[in-house]
């Protein structure tokens, strides 16, 4: 089957939409919980919370263990600590889901304008791309501190979508959560869920919402939403 997207643009979150980041988010996580004396916590107690930011992974892993946060301390010891571990361990344990490298070279066969829009800082989500060989199919990426408003406020999709090049009316939003999919509503554009990342829907159907458990199926479910989009009414 062929696919031509010429005239459209494909969003994409990064955390656990693209990458499974989660294994080394954990490792950070636990470094920042040994550096105050607390043992390891499990990666499941934290993996649905990924994409809220470190602050809150740390306040989780705090209150795992019955700690009060001081949200000074916070700010400016736990946060640096979690930080430099993981840029200096960012795709250590990392890795892209099965199926996304064969389906950014097929998207690369198409004239399609392939974006990453992620509440990850721009910093990391550009040490993410580059340390997994990604940055190539990406020209653009914005991260959540590179835009006058984060997901879920579809603005952060649209500004990606102009710094793309692309066209609102022409484009679809990838995602793992309902921060992506709200923000995909808020944006009025079709939106594909992920069902393996850190994230749940919200259980509000319409019409141009798709669901898919594995990378295979990206390519026919895109097709297919942009078919519709592009068909008279």
């Amino acid at each position: 089957m062929s696919f031509d997207f010429d005239g459209w643009t494909l969003v994409f979150d990064l955390d656990g939409t693209l990458v499974e980041t989660a294994p080394d988010l954990h490792a950070a996580l636990n470094h920042t919980l040994a550096s105050k004396g607390l043992g390891p916590i499990p990666i499941e107690t934290i993996r649905m919370m990924i994409g809220d930011g470190a602050k809150a992974l740390i306040r989780k892993g705090l209150s795992h263990h019955g700690q009060p946060v001081d949200e000074d301390e916070l700010d400016h010891t736990l946060w640096q600590i979690f930080i430099d571990h993981y840029l200096a361990n960012i795709t250590r344990l990392s890795a892209p889901f099965e199926g996304v490298i064969e389906t950014l070279n097929a998207l690369n066969q198409t004239k399609a304008k392939l974006a990453v829009c992620t509440n990850k800082a721009q910093t990391l989500a550009v040490e993410v791309l580059a340390g997994l060989d990604l940055t190539q199919y990406f020209p653009t990426c914005v991260g959540g501190d590179a835009t006058p408003a984060k997901k879920p406020s579809g603005l952060h999709i649209i500004d990606t979508i102009t710094r793309a090049g692309g066209d609102p009316a022409r484009a679809i939003m990838i995602g793992d959560s309902q921060t992506d999919e709200r923000a995909a509503r808020d944006a009025k554009l079709p939106f594909v869920f992920v069902t393996f990342g850190y994230g749940e829907l919200t259980g509000e159907p319409y019409p141009e919402l798709r669901v898919i458990d594995h990378w295979r199926d990206m390519l026919v479910v895109l097709h297919d939403l942009a078919a519709n989009q592009s068909s008279p009414t």
